[in-house]
């Protein structure tokens, strides 16, 4: 579960669609770093910056979620990894580090999403959905090679 929490987390951080639609023949997406336009088979990208009333913190939510969500990502395929091939105390710690990582990618994505300035004929688009459950995902994945790796005999 840890390596499909880390695609989807990294898959969500990269793709321009957290927010998409059409209007009057322009395709719109916007993701975490920039917003895309597309019309007849060519397409444009600019930052956040200056979006949404010229906000400068929404900008810096999508930044700090695109490098929190490669942090996670890192972090979950690292403790995947390590159920296999590793001992129970780098389970536990590498967990450890997926699962707060996980936590915190959640956490400003859903920050995000919800100060999200909203942008006419844009609906919420499937990079979204991935990147909070995938970082959901990661946090209860991450938490079950906690369980596993943290099981110490009694002193």
């Amino acid at each position: 579960m840890a390596t499909l929490s880390s695609v989807l987390v990294v898959g969500g951080a990269i793709g321009p669609a957290w927010w998409t639609g059409e209007k009057g023949g322009l395709g719109m997406g916007v993701g975490l770093r920039e917003m895309v336009l597309c019309a007849t088979g060519s397409c444009t990208s600019r930052g956040l910056d200056g979006l949404g009333g010229g906000s400068p913190s929404w900008p810096k939510l999508g930044a700090i979620a695109f490098a929190i969500g490669w942090v996670a990502g890192l972090f979950l395929i690292a403790a995947a990894a390590s159920a296999v091939a590793s001992s129970a105390k780098w389970r536990a710690r590498l967990g450890q580090a997926a699962s707060a990582a996980s936590l915190f990618a959640l956490v400003v994505g859903a920050g995000f999403a919800w100060t999200y300035p909203g942008f006419d004929g844009l609906g919420a688009g499937w990079a979204m959905i991935t990147y909070l459950g995938g970082a959901a995902l990661g946090v209860g994945s991450a938490g079950f090679l906690i369980a596993a790796g943290g099981a110490r005999p009694a002193p």
